[in-house]
């Protein structure tokens, strides 16, 4: 045997041991302690997105990776799953941001390191995670991953708020662990720093871990809401039978027109990634309008709107409805087969009608009092 022959030999022996060392180690998301520096745990090279996404969680800032390749979850892979790193931000500690009628999205790609620094400044944001959201869009995955919790931490306690969730409270590790198959998710947060009590999120719903004072929980989330008997200049507005708002009507009314009103000064715009929609936004008054996102502002409709508080409005309407007025009253004002979740009104806090081709929703607070309300095109 040659020296050559011997070499090529030798190469060929060690190549898959030289590929696995240069393999991007996964990282565990279930080993870690949810107080790591952001930089640590992500690669600027994946598609990772930083900003708002308040179907997930409005109160704090979101780093989304839309491909999990470089995690797991234990021995779970996690391609092609989405993962969510939550960030304490002071700035998302209002309701406002969550006045867009459902799902807003304001999210941006993070390029790298200065961006991300920027970023956690203008949100006031740590700069390390304390919780994680992983995307479960499997039933194997489902399974898996409940397997390995139980085999850590045994059997979790029943979500009364969900059919099928599950949770634990890992006192020595100072965590919580959320699992909410019925939405496809495991949450995980660190609570050393957050309420050791109470828990809430709208995949969860709210859970008193024993001796929870609700009152002041969220009294922490929204501390820098404004207060609805602070507002000024209040506007005032009319809602028609067709659910028109003042002069502005659905499917009809273009950006141009919208820009060109008297309301538009107080407006800011931004673009919804994921919807390709265009939201105008007057977050003193909770007031969003939402249009497409096309280049010719003229051929943008009207798709809908949200009115987050009508304490920080002049709100009238022309089909019955009174601001504060109560649930079981205003039920009495549309007929039953136009109201999409009738059947479960009873645990519900709000109102859906079907007014093609849009669904208006109307909103009760704890109170069930008649409070906002959102008007959204449906796909």
């Amino acid at each position: 045997m040659t020296n050559t022959t011997r070499k090529i030999i030798y190469y060929l022996i060690l190549l898959p041991l030289l590929n696995a060392c240069h393999q991007h180690e996964k990282t565990n998301l279930f080993s870690l302690g949810m107080n790591e520096p952001i930089d640590s745990l992500i690669n600027f090279d994946d598609s990772v997105y930083i900003g708002v996404e308040t179907a997930e969680y409005p109160y704090s800032l979101l780093l989304s990776v839309e491909n999990a390749k470089n995690y797991r979850f234990g021995a779970q892979n996690l391609k092609n799953q989405r993962i969510y790193f939550l960030v304490k931000s002071e700035v998302l500690k209002t309701d406002s941001i969550t006045r867009f009628g459902g799902a807003h999205i304001d999210m941006v790609t993070l390029r790298d390191g200065q961006m991300l620094k920027k970023m956690l400044t203008n949100y006031r944001a740590d700069n390390e995670i304390y919780g994680v959201r992983i995307e479960m869009n499997s039933q194997i995955l489902k399974e898996n991953i409940l397997k390995e919790i139980e085999l850590k931490h045994g059997q979790g306690i029943k979500n009364p708020n969900t059919d099928n969730g599950l949770y634990w409270k890992v006192e020595d590790e100072s965590k919580f662990i959320f699992y909410a198959p019925d939405y496809g998710r495991l949450i995980i947060i660190n609570y050393r720093n957050n309420s050791e009590k109470c828990y809430w999120d709208n995949m969860n719903g709210f859970i008193d871990f024993g001796g929870c004072d609700k009152e002041a929980y969220f009294k922490e989330l929204l501390k820098n809401s404004t207060k609805p008997e602070d507002v000024s200049n209040k506007p005032a507005i009319t809602i028609n039978k067709d659910w028109n708002f003042n002069d502005f009507k659905l499917g009809k009314t273009n950006e141009n027109e919208f820009l060109r009103s008297k309301y538009s000064k107080d407006f800011e715009s931004l673009k919804d990634l994921n919807s390709a929609e265009m939201i105008y936004q007057d977050r003193y008054h909770d007031i969003y309008f939402f249009f497409n996102d096309l280049e010719n502002q003229s051929h943008n409709r009207l798709k809908g709107y949200s009115l987050g508080d009508f304490r920080k409005t002049k709100i009238s309407f022309e089909n019955g409805l009174k601001p504060g007025m109560t649930m079981e009253d205003a039920i009495k004002l549309f007929d039953r087969n136009i109201i999409k979740n009738y059947e479960g009104l009873s645990i519900s806090d709000y109102i859906e009608l079907v007014h093609p081709p849009y669904k208006i929703t109307l909103q009760f607070g704890d109170s069930q009092l008649f409070s906002g309300m959102y008007v959204t095109q449906e796909n």
